[in-house]
C-alpha cells in the first residue's frame, strides 16, 4: 500500500522501566494533532488514535501492534467510562511511559474516567472528554509544520517543496478522529460531514474515512482554483472542531513551488536536497507599537520601539521540508493562516521542536540608516545566538522610511564578509483598529488598512492566553498568524481560525490577548561564505489589546 513507510508514526519516543508498580496517567492527546487540554478543539474522538502518557503503564515495550488490535497486550489493558457505559479500547503500542490506543466507537459522547490495568495494579481514574468527531490531520513535525500526504495526480509522490500539488489534483490526506464506524477493526467510511479548508477555501472532498489501518483516517480532497505558495494552510473541520494547521505545497503549474515572501529560490532547495542541509541568514528591522495597559485608571507600559536584529543557523533538509522554516518572510503563504498552541504553565509531553545549529558572523552586525549608525553585537543565551540592538539604541527608524545598508565587517569564523541594503517605504495604515476591542471568534474578523507599498505584504498575528480552572496562574495559549497582499486593503481572518484560541482570560478586567498588525517588506537576498541563503527584511507594526470570545 502507498502508505507503507509511514508506519503510522506510531513507535514510543520515550524510553523507560518499570516493574510491578502501579500506573500512572498524566495526559491523553491525539497522536497527531497534539492538542492541549483547555484549547477549543480538545477532546477525543470516537474510533480515534490517542497517547496515554504517564509511568508504569507497563513493564516493558511492545511494538507497532498489526490489525486486528486487541484489548489487552502484555498484561495490559485499559477501561473507559463514560456516561454509565465502560469500554476497552484497543492496543497499539506500549512503553513504561507512552500507550497509544484506539478509542471504541462505541464508546458514548461525554465526560467520563480512563484507567490502565497492569501487573501493577490499577491507575487512578483520570478525567477523560469523549467527542464524535475531533480531526487530528498527520504533519511531519507533531502536529505542525507541513502535511503528510500524497499527490494521486504525481503518480502518489509524497508532497514537498519539489513535488507540489497544482489546483484540480486529488490529494490522500491522512490523520485520526472523523468519527465512529460500525467495527473499529475494519474501518470503513464515516457519516459525519467533514470539511477540508485550503488556503481558506472549502475543498471538494471525494472521500472520508477509515484507511486500511484500525483507526486511521484517510480524507481525499481536490485541491480548489486560486491557491498557491509553498505554504498554502490546510485545517479539517468537524463538526465544531477544528483540526491543527498544516501547510501544503502548491505550484499554480510545475512541481515546484514558490511564493512571493520566500526568498529561499528552487536552485536554493535543489542544493539543499542535495547536500542535506540548508544554511541561512537573515537581518531583520522592527518597529514595534504597543498600547499602554490601563488598570484602575493608571496606565502602564505601550510605546513604540525601534529594533535590530540578525541570525545565522544551519538546519537540515528534513527541517526545511517539514516546517523548520517555512518562508523568508513568515509562517504561511500569501492568503493563508496557521495557528500554534502551547501550554505557558508547566512542561508538555508534546514533543519537542526543532533545534538549530548557530553560525557565528563575527563580533557585530551593524545598521546604517537615515538617522545614523548602530552595531548590533553578538549575544548568547540559552543555547541562543543572534545579534541583537542594544536596549539603550534611541530611534533610528523614520516615519516615511529610507536606505538602510547592512555588514558585518570582515565576517566570522561561520560566515564570511557581507553587505547589503534595504529600501523601507512609508507602511500602510491600519483603519479599523481602533474600533476593534472584542473579537467574536465565531464570526470570524476582517482588517482594513490604506497605503503600503503594493510589493510589501500584511501579516497579522494574534495571541489569545486562555485560563485553566478559572486560575490565573495557568494558562494554554494559541496563537495565530496571517499573511495577505497590500494591493486587496483588507483580509478576513476565518472563523476556523480563531475558534481554535482559547477564549481570552482577564485579568482585573484586562485581557492580555492581542492583535498585530505589521507591513512587512519583501526580502532583499545577499550572499556571504558559508549562507546557501540570506536576506534582509524590516517590519512596521501596530499592536491592541483584544479579548478574544
Amino acid at each position: 500500500m502507498r502508505f507503507a513507510g509511514f508506519t503510522l508514526a506510531l513507535a514510543g519516543i520515550f524510553a523507560g522501566s518499570a516493574f510491578a508498580q502501579t500506573p500512572t496517567v498524566t495526559q491523553l492527546a491525539n497522536i497527531y494533532s497534539w492538542t492541549l487540554p483547555g484549547l477549543p478543539n480538545y477532546g477525543t474522538a470516537r474510533g480515534s488514535i490517542f497517547a496515554i502518557f504517564g509511568a508504569n503503564l507497563s513493564s516493558t515495550t511492545v511494538p507497532l501492534q498489526a490489525a486486528p488490535l486487541q484489548t489487552t497486550l502484555s498484561g495490559v489493558s485499559l477501561s473507559v467510562k463514560v456516561n454509565g457505559a465502560t469500554t476497552q479500547p484497543l492496543l497499539y503500542y506500549l512503553s513504561p511511559t507512552q500507550i497509544n490506543a484506539v478509542l471504541p466507537s462505541a464508546t458514548p459522547v461525554g465526560t467520563g474516567t480512563i484507567t490502565v490495568t497492569t501487573s501493577g495494579g490499577v491507575s487512578a481514574a483520570f478525567p477523560i472528554q469523549v467527542v464524535e468527531s475531533d480531526f487530528g490531520l498527520l504533519t511531519f513535525n507533531y502536529g505542525a509544520g507541513q502535511l503528510a500526504g500524497f499527490d494521486a495526480n504525481n503518480n502518489y509522490a509524497y508532497l514537498g517543496f519539489s513535488e507540489a500539488a497544482n489546483p484540480g489534483d486529488i490529494l490522500e490526506l491522512w490523520g485520526t478522529g472523523l468519527g465512529p464506524v460500525a467495527d473499529d477493526n475494519k474501518g470503513g467510511a464515516v457519516s459525519d460531514p467533514v470539511e477540508v479548508d485550503i488556503g481558506g477555501i472549502s475543498a471538494k472532498v471525494l472521500y472520508h474515512g477509515r484507511s486500511s489501518y484500525t483507526g486511521l483516517d484517510q480524507i481525499n480532497v481536490q485541491v480548489p482554483a486560486g491557491v498557491s505558495g509553498c505554504n498554502v494552510s490546510v485545517a479539517v473541520v468537524t463538526g465544531s472542531y477544528v483540526s491543527n494547521f498544516a501547510t501544503l505545497p502548491v505550484a499554480a503549474s510545475g512541481r515546484t513551488c514558490s511564493d512571493a515572501a520566500n526568498p529561499i529560490s528552487i536552485s536554493v532547495l535543489d542544493g539543499a536536497a542535495q547536500s542535506g542541509s540548508l544554511s541561512i541568514g537573515v537581518v531583520a528591522l522592527i518597529e514595534a507599537t504597543t498600547p499602554a495597559t490601563v488598570v484602575g485608571g493608571q496606565s502602564f507600559g505601550g510605546g513604540t520601539l525601534e529594533s535590530g536584529f540578525a541570525g545565522f543557523f544551519k538546519i537540515t533538509y528534513s527541517q526545511l521540508t517539514q516546517g523548520a522554516t517555512a518562508t523568508g518572510g513568515g509562517a504561511t503563504s500569501l492568503g493563508s493562516c496557521v495557528v500554534n498552541f502551547y501550554n505557558a504553565s508547566s512542561a508538555s509531553t508534546t514533543p519537542p521542536g526543532f533545534k538549530f545549529t548557530y553560525l557565528n558572523a563575527g563580533p557585530d552586525v551593524n545598521i546604517s540608516g537615515p538617522d545614523g549608525a548602530l552595531a548590533m553585537p553578538l549575544t548568547s543565551e540559552g543555547g541562543i545566538e543572534v545579534y541583537a540592538t542594544p536596549p539603550t539604541a534611541t530611534a533610528f527608524i523614520p516615519a516615511s522610511g529610507g536606505s538602510f545598508s547592512f555588514n558585518n565587517g570582515g565576517g566570522g569564523p561561520d560566515v564570511g564578509a557581507f553587505a547589503t541594503q534595504l529600501q523601507l517605504t512609508s507602511p500602510l495604515t491600519w483603519t479599523n483598529m481602533d474600533s476593534i476591542s472584542t473579537v467574536t471568534r465565531s464570526n470570524g474578523l476582517t482588517v482594513n488598512w490604506t497605503g503600503g507599498d503594493p510589493s510589501t505584504y500584511v501579516s497579522i498575528t494574534g495571541t489569545s492566553f486562555g485560563s485553566l480552572n478559572n486560575s490565573d496562574s495557568s494558562f494554554v495559549v494559541g496563537d495565530f498568524t496571517c499573511q495577505a497582499p497590500v494591493a486587496p486593503g483588507t483580509f478576513t481572518v476565518p472563523a476556523s481560525v480563531l475558534l481554535s484560541l482559547p477564549p481570552s482570560f482577564t485579568l482585573l478586567g484586562v485581557s492580555t490577548s492581542n492583535l498585530s498588525v505589521a507591513n512587512v517588506t519583501a526580502p532583499v537576498s545577499f550572499s556571504a561564505t558559508g549562507l546557501d541563503v540570506g536576506w534582509a527584511e524590516a517590519s512596521v507594526e501596530n499592536s491592541i489589546i483584544v479579548t478574544y470570545q
